[in-house]
């Protein structure tokens, strides 16, 4: 494939440099979308490095290529380097990387390893990925990170590395993450739309040891589902849910299956921050709060959740959590956006970040309901940590 490439673009070069009074070529002159006017001249004589095909064809055509074949392709000229971004399957071991692991020891090879994917990942991140495969046979004692961040169109990642123990992931859709061996995760981040129910459904067998979990997403389809098992090692969780405004219809306690599934749980933070809260507000309902049995967490002592708000949910699963938690130690309530460069108190401005009227209202809101339905259950033994937006910089009325 790579001879019939380079074949393509000797012919086209033969065509170029037919004499004036030769046939006409019309085709010489044309711009396309493979060959930009300054890949296409060069001291006034056009320099296009092969036919002149559509766009979709060429990307076609490199997506057969086998990895290096389209890598050395790139080399050819700034067109063919151009047509590398389109490359949509990475499969990354030591012989593409163009390693030899036997003129290195163990350590350089995985320097060399993980340096290279993260240098062509960080570079490439506009190119339209598709799969992500990530090899490291010979030495994959060493291998234990891994981080994959802002490839956009990425859709399937497989892993072959069986001592890996952290990998983070972000996107914004959606991936397919397939692993080829049992891996032993330790440290597990991930971050994309409906990421909680993904890993509660399609991840949990291979992250029966993971430590610590962290899920981001700004948007739930559904709520979180019951675990058919538990991860029976998870000790500290983070749940992001923080977004613009999340699903009204998304039912915050609904998380308790997760946290039901986690009996070694000891830290819980949890963002349900919205700029624009349209979830049902406890302020001003009359129904009474829903009891939750059959749910126990026994080991966990610390609890934070930022962007606590009047929503009624967040406000029933805050109370199910005190009731039910017996080793329970500190509670922390923020009602504001919890960055601590926001306050003026940790920034270099002297003033808080502006907070939007609506916003205000909805932290009244929300310090309200802390004062009516949680206070009155913390029991003494718990520190109860009320977090609220600094007075001096902002207009806050009280509720009643």
């Amino acid at each position: 494939m790579l001879n019939r490439v380079m074949s393509m673009q000797r012919e086209s070069r033969r065509l170029q440099i037919q004499p004036h009074n030769g046939p006409a070529d019309s085709t010489v002159h044309r711009k396309d979308s493979t060959c930009t006017e300054d890949h296409c001249s060069q001291g006034g004589e056009p320099q296009c490095p092969g036919p002149h095909l559509p766009e979709d064809i060429w990307c076609h055509i490199f997506s057969l290529l086998p990895m290096q074949d389209a890598a050395r392709t790139a080399c050819v000229s700034h067109a063919f380097k151009r047509s590398w971004r389109c490359y949509p399957n990475l499969a990354f071991n030591a012989k593409a990387l163009g390693m030899d692991e036997r003129s290195c020891g163990e350590d350089e090879i995985v320097r060399n390893f993980t340096s290279r994917v993260d240098n062509i990942l960080k570079n490439h991140s506009c190119i339209a990925i598709k799969t992500l495969e990530i090899v490291f046979r010979y030495y994959d004692d060493k291998l234990k990170y891994l981080e994959v961040l802002h490839c956009s169109s990425l859709k399937v990642i497989e892993i072959e590395a069986p001592n890996l123990s952290n990998f983070q992931f972000m996107g914004l859709c959606q991936v397919q993450l397939s692993l080829g061996v049992a891996l032993q995760f330790k440290k597990f981040d991930m971050s994309f739309p409906g990421v909680v129910s993904y890993a509660c459904t399609n991840l949990l067998s291979n992250l029966q040891y993971v430590e610590a979990l962290s899920l981001c997403s700004r948007h739930e389809i559904i709520d979180t589902p019951v675990l058919p098992s538990k991860f029976l090692h998870l000790k500290h969780l983070s749940v992001d849910l923080n977004a613009m405004t999340f699903p009204p219809t998304y039912d915050y306690c609904s998380l308790i299956s997760l946290f039901d599934a986690s009996p070694s749980l000891e830290t819980l933070v949890l963002n349900v921050l919205q700029r624009k809260m349209l979830h049902e507000s406890i302020v001003g309902d009359t129904s009474n709060l829903r009891q939750i049995p059959g749910h126990r967490h026994d080991r966990l002592k610390t609890v934070k959740i930022i962007g606590f708000s009047s929503a009624k949910s967040v406000v029933e699963l805050t109370c199910h959590i005190i009731e039910n938690t017996a080793s329970l130690q500190c509670l922390t309530l923020d009602t504001t956006t919890g960055h601590p460069w926001h306050s003026c108190l940790t920034n270099y401005s002297g003033k808080c970040l502006h907070l939007r009227v609506d916003f205000l209202v909805e932290v009244g809101k929300g310090l309200l309901a802390i004062k009516t339905y949680v206070e009155p259950k913390v029991p003494s033994r718990v520190k109860l940590n009320v977090v609220e937006p600094c007075r001096r910089c902002h207009d806050l009325e009280p509720l009643s």
